[in-house]
């Protein structure tokens, strides 16, 4: 068995799931110092806990640090859909933003991803959350939440980016 925590090295992102994204937006910058937030909506076909359903949300992402090493401040509003993956696992109503996941840059060829989620279907914490729900050779951006609330209290994310789009924000790792 591969231990979770061998992969840490490649954290990128802290995740905050919120009801508001406009309120969430003004309190990073306000309270946090957190600047440059960018805005994308999206609806999109996922395999949540071996379920092919759809999932609409609103979010904003920073890139902080340096170039090559920078980290990742993520800000998910829930719209439709598969929702409960960020509704249940935290309260909305408690704090404008409410820690969700931490996210885990998985680097090089698509075959490491195919390893990973290999690897991840093997183990014991349930496979959440994937996109693309059949990744393929030709996909350019993999994710995948598995459900790690009952070892250390949160979802973890792990995400591909083809090297190809190096330099985008989305993927700051690469």
């Amino acid at each position: 068995m591969t231990h979770l925590g061998r992969r840490y090295g490649q954290l990128i992102q802290m995740s905050y799931a919120t009801r508001d994204m406009d309120a969430a937006i003004v309190h990073a910058e306000t309270q946090l110092g957190i600047t440059g937030l960018r805005r994308s909506e999206s609806e999109i076909d996922v395999l949540s806990y071996g379920e092919r359903r759809r999932l609409g949300v609103k979010s904003a992402i920073a890139n902080i640090g340096a170039p090559g090493g920078p980290r990742q401040f993520e800000i998910i509003e829930p719209v439709s859909g598969v929702t409960e993956i960020y509704t249940d696992a935290v309260d909305l109503s408690a704090q404008i933003l409410a820690f969700h996941h931490i996210g885990v840059a998985v680097p090089g060829a698509f075959s490491e991803w195919q390893a990973l989620l290999e690897e991840l279907r093997a183990g014991t914490d349930a496979l959440a959350l994937q996109f693309p729900a059949e990744p393929s050779t030709g996909a350019k951006l993999c994710f995948c939440y598995v459900d790690t609330r009952a070892k250390i209290g949160h979802f973890t994310e792990y995400l591909w980016a083809d090297p190809s789009l190096a330099g985008i924000p989305v993927a700051p790792w690469l």
